[in-house]
């Protein structure tokens, strides 16, 4: 017979698998896309940066869990993570990107509403306040950055290049790094942060990106618009920057929303390229599907 705790380490593998597979286009197709590295390159950068990401700060998201679904057992734990695998699974069979952090958080809140547990509600509107200032946040400080790189007029060409492709690498490796410590350090505090959840996580972070990323990878680099590279390093550098500051202060925020956000940004200041505006507002539209989606299911359930 299958134990609860089974279950929990089963949900912690598989969402970690799906979400740094499905996510690595939010982490290294900038650069991809750009041209400055090679998908195989992207791929084993992505892989590094969750790892450390996970180890260095994930625990730091232990917080958030108590605070979204405090009193937590391997029961709640469980159903929260295969809710949340379930919508992720569906998103991705719609083709509809449905943000695994947005889901998870959103099922959480369900459950403790439903179990009539003592959820942080202080908490849980600063979380909702962010996701909506966060996105506004990443356009302006994109517009912002690439209309001031657009006047810089370099010296020598070549080493600017240079320069960008060596930020890019840099930049894709915390974006990653990022995304390890806020989304998979979530998942796994949902389970514990034990050795067998963190040595299962530490594995999916590595399958899912090998399995799972192919069709994703195409998405930031050719459904909004084809990336400089000044394009990609502004884009990227505002969006690290917003999830690290959220991480310090155990605040769940998907790398996908921020960067979409960027991308729209210097999409709209970069006026000679063209834009998929349609692509942009279905990311929108399901920051607001995920959450809604999951509290619902989580509150039924």
């Amino acid at each position: 017979m299958v134990q609860l705790w089974e279950l929990v380490s089963a949900g912690v593998f598989l969402a970690v698998a799906l979400v740094s597979g499905n996510n690595l286009s939010a982490c290294v197709g900038t650069a991809i896309g750009s041209g400055v590295v090679s998908r195989r390159f992207g791929t084993a950068l992505g892989v590094a940066g969750y790892v450390v990401g996970l180890l260095a700060q994930g625990s730091s998201m232990a917080a958030a869990a108590q605070a979204l679904l405090p009193h937590q057992s391997d029961f709640t734990a469980s159903a929260a993570l295969f809710i949340t695998v379930a919508i992720f699974i569906f998103g991705i069979a719609a083709r509809v990107p449905l943000s695994l952090t947005m889901s998870l958080v959103g099922a959480l809140a369900g459950i403790s509403v439903a179990g009539r547990l003592p959820l942080n509600h202080a908490f849980a509107l600063t979380v909702v306040t962010t996701w909506f200032l966060a996105p506004v946040l990443a356009i302006v400080a994109t517009f912002m950055l690439f209309r001031v790189l657009s006047t810089f007029k370099p010296k020598d060409v070549w080493l600017t290049v240079r320069i960008y492709k060596a930020l890019l690498i840099g930049l894709s490796f915390f974006t990653a790094y990022t995304l390890g410590a806020n989304t998979l350090g979530l998942v796994v505090a949902i389970g514990a942060f034990s050795p067998l959840n963190i040595s299962l996580a530490v594995s999916a972070a590595v399958i899912g990106p090998i399995y799972f990323s192919r069709a994703q990878l195409r998405r930031v680099g050719r459904d909004f618009f084809s990336l400089r590279y000044s394009n990609a390093l502004v884009t990227l550098l505002a969006s690290t920057v917003l999830v690290e500051v959220a991480t310090l202060f155990a605040i769940p925020l998907s790398n996908t929303q921020t960067l979409s956000a960027g991308i729209f940004g210097a999409g709209v200041s970069y006026r000679h390229k063209y834009f998929s505006s349609r692509s942009f507002f279905v990311v929108v539209a399901s920051w607001v599907a995920a959450p809604l989606l999951g509290f619902a299911i989580g509150l039924i359930l």
